[in-house]
């Protein structure tokens, strides 16, 4: 059993004196208490260097916003690890509370493959867990219900909850706009409560001076995972005035305090600690390679094309470095038998049958979460790629790191199952067809078959499907370019489409009105373009 593990985290109590901090700090002394070696490294100064020397033992990562996607990539395809989650990097706006019942739109998702892939993302309380639950839908989260406090700590709690109390309410002063601080103050003066606003750099001062008067009054502007100061205020016996975005608020301990409490987060010490020790000595073999590619599609009604489809995709030249992934919406024909064939001939093929027809987008979606592969390209049923299509782009890819998504050219065809190598098509697929930049993305490049990173997921969301029925595609990747994504075009032709596909309906007004709106939405992206096209998007929209 190894006994060291690397620690993660963007800063440690000698840096910052947070909540989140202090908490793992004592999980540190901890595991050395158990024998363990424990390295702290903040994520800004790991690299990829460092990772591939300690590949062999088991991390665990706190805050990570300053760890690089390339380290993210890294550790969730060859590492063992945790992730011990003390807000929400899952969400672009780190607030649930943004958003209708704590659900984020696809759009707003961050981070999913690495929470995915850890061995248990751990939460601070059963209402932190159902949110994570609620948007990321993965199975390895849990809850520890409590933080970890220092034994000194909690004897010092301990003795201020046996000092007599003034009727004030204590308030936190705090900078962060999110703790409302002045909210508090705004309550306490609408009731006529005199208050102290309590600070202190030093946690132990700040402890005594919270814990002086009867109250304390907290109403937080996002949802805390536990929120320790709150705790803390119940250990010293006082009373609270929150709101519903408390996390210790709604565990079966908040009705106790004082004495009791504390004595329950002592046996919380052993309990958590106990839960990260199973789980370090239960590391599992690193997982087999990952495959380069992963190729995604979604269809209802695939009859027509699929055998051509499957010969296609499975005659690629590194086939055997990809998976594909299918995701059956409701069809009622030969579908599955015929999925089901070659399945059994392809370990790499995955099929997923929904019974429910769903819209293109959210099948899209439901496939891209079971990705697996550091590079990810759409395969649409009824149409062909070019049998080195994938080595070609895949190429590209790992020849240049500043590039996130590469595509070439692709032929058109009203011939539905011609094969590319048989076609005698000339006219190529006018969205395809140009260079790169901001402002040729008006055009919806790069067209029906890129290949692309799968840390544009990571860094950008899913594929917007709660506000996009047709182009869908066009507002994802105008989302990356948006946010710094570098295209290229490959000099060379792909593959054969078929037209009239779902981008390509000329009098859809809905699809039109819908391009519109996205039109408006990435404005910034298209430079002179914009201008250019203006009155065109007008007129779709009232």
């Amino acid at each position: 059993m190894n006994k060291r593990i690397i620690f993660i985290a963007d800063f440690f109590v000698e840096h910052i004196l947070g909540g989140g901090e202090l908490n793992n700090e004592e999980l540190v002394k901890l595991l050395e208490e158990t024998g363990y070696e424990v390295e702290k490294v903040q994520s800004h100064v790991v690299d990829l260097a460092l990772l591939k020397r300690e590949i062999d033992n088991f991390f665990i990562i706190s805050n990570f916003i300053n760890l690089s996607y390339d380290c993210r990539s890294l550790l969730s395809s060859r590492a063992n690890y945790i992730i011990y989650e003390h807000d929400h990097k899952y969400l672009s706006s780190r607030n649930p509370s943004d958003y209708r019942d704590f659900k984020a739109p696809t759009r707003e998702l961050r981070n999913y493959f690495f929470y995915k892939k850890a061995r248990k993302v751990v939460c601070q309380s059963d209402f932190h867990k159902q949110i994570v639950e609620k948007n990321l839908d993965i199975e390895n989260i849990i809850s520890v219900g409590g933080n970890l406090w220092s034994t000194k700590t909690l004897n010092i709690l301990r003795k201020i909850a046996q000092e007599s109390k003034t009727p004030k309410c204590s308030i936190m002063r705090s900078s962060i706009s999110h703790k409302n601080t002045q909210k508090a103050r705004d309550y306490c003066e609408s009731q006529n409560l005199e208050y102290d606003l309590v600070e202190d750099s030093d946690p132990i001062k700040f402890l005594k001076k919270l814990g002086k008067n009867k109250t304390f009054v907290f109403f937080p502007g996002t949802p805390e995972t536990l929120s320790r100061v709150i705790t803390e205020a119940r250990m010293m016996g006082m009373s609270i005035k929150t709101n519903a975005l408390v996390g210790a608020a709604q565990e079966k301990w908040f009705s106790l305090k004082g004495e009791k409490l504390i004595d329950l987060m002592v046996e919380k010490r052993k309990e958590i600690l106990r839960l990260f020790i199973e789980e370090i000595n239960c590391v599992a073999e690193h997982p087999p390679p990952q495959k380069k590619i992963s190729i995604i599609t979604t269809f209802y009604k695939g009859d027509d094309f699929l055998d051509g489809f499957l010969d296609n995709i499975t005659e690629q030249t590194i086939f055997d470095d990809c998976e594909l992934i299918i995701v059956d919406t409701g069809s009622r024909g030969n579908e599955k038998k015929i999925i089901s064939s070659y399945a059994r001939r392809y370990n790499n093929i995955k099929y997923f049958r929904h019974e429910d027809r769903l819209k293109p987008t959210v099948g899209l979606n439901l496939a891209l979460k079971e990705v697996t592969g550091k590079y990810i390209t759409f395969a649409f049923l009824d149409d062909r790629k070019s049998l080195d299509c994938l080595e070609s782009l895949l190429s590209e890819l790992e020849g240049n790191t500043k590039v996130d998504l590469v595509y070439g050219d692709c032929l058109l065809t009203d011939i539905k199952n011609e094969t590319f190598d048989e076609s005698a098509a000339t006219e190529l697929f006018d969205h395809s067809t140009r260079e790169f930049s901001r402002e040729n993305m008006i055009k919806c490049l790069p067209g029906p078959m890129p290949m692309w990173r799968a840390s544009i997921h990571e860094k950008n969301g899913f594929i917007d499907q709660e506000s996009c029925d047709f182009a869908d595609d066009w507002e994802m990747r105008l989302r990356a370019v948006s946010e710094g994504s570098q295209f290229k075009k490959v000099d060379k032709t792909v593959g054969l489409c078929l037209q009239g596909g779902r981008s390509q309906q000329t009098h859809n007004v809905a699809q039109r009105r819908e391009e519109a709106q996205i039109f408006y939405k990435y404005w910034h992206v298209f430079g002179k373009n914009f201008g250019t096209f203006k009155t065109y998007f007008d007129q779709f929209l009232n």
